[in-house]
């Protein structure tokens, strides 16, 4: 690797690390700060839009729209929310999996916003420490979306490996994800299952819980109707 593409290299880490410490618009705009330097300076010739990439988005973000739009949204939520809490004891469990099987199935991981505080109350009254299931459901919702076959990323990938002379379906693609994620979650949650102590042999949880304040503000969601 000759200096200048180290030089190119670290232009382009600088601007993701600046635009990660200022939020996602910073990111944005820092990278394209990076891209100009990269275009005006090292007469680097910049590729084309990635069109297809971005009617896809475009397509999944509007059927996503129709879902909540409609209700299927919500209705899918409920029936997520009724398998968690009638086994409450294996929340660890099945938190990842309803997050993963959502993204599946709606394409997007931002389902994971409205099962987060309802994994939180379950935990919560069950005495299980809320960080076991909503670590692993966090980070299951996101790789759930390299298996669902309307997903951008799974159909940039095919189009991606077309060009370089790699034919592979959307289908072919998720029968190696499927699989390897699910082996991945189970690992998480062998993992986490005794992740840190139980909350009611956790001293700064138990001395938290001595602070009306406090308490008042943790037990409150175990009275509130999600």
């Amino acid at each position: 690797m000759s200096l200048l593409m180290i030089v190119e290299l670290l232009i382009v880490l600088v601007a993701l690390w600046v635009g990660a410490r200022y939020g996602s618009l910073a990111l944005g705009a820092i990278s394209g700060i990076g891209l100009a330097v990269l275009v005006f300076c090292f007469q680097l010739k910049p590729s084309t839009p990635p069109t297809d990439v971005i009617y896809i988005i475009i397509a999944a973000v509007t059927c996503a729209g129709m879902l909540q739009a409609s209700g299927g949204m919500d209705w899918m939520i409920q029936i997520a929310e009724k398998i968690l809490r009638k086994h409450p004891d294996r929340i660890t469990l099945l938190a990842p999996f309803t997050t993963f099987f959502l993204t599946v199935l709606v394409g997007t991981g931002h389902v994971v916003y409205t099962l987060m505080p309802i994994i939180c109350d379950i935990a919560l009254k069950k005495g299980i420490r809320p960080e076991r299931p909503c670590g692993i459901a966090s980070i299951a919702s996101q790789i759930g979306i390299t298996c669902s076959p309307i997903a951008a990323a799974v159909v940039a990938f095919s189009a991606i490996s077309a060009d370089y002379g790699f034919h592979v379906t959307n289908v072919q693609i998720i029968m190696v994800t499927i699989p390897a994620c699910i082996c991945g979650i189970l690992a998480a949650v062998a993992y986490s299952w005794n992740r840190g102590l139980d909350l009611d042999k956790d001293p700064k949880f138990q001395a938290k819980l001595k602070d009306p304040v406090q308490r008042a503000y943790i037990w409150w969601r175990q009275h509130y109707h999600w």
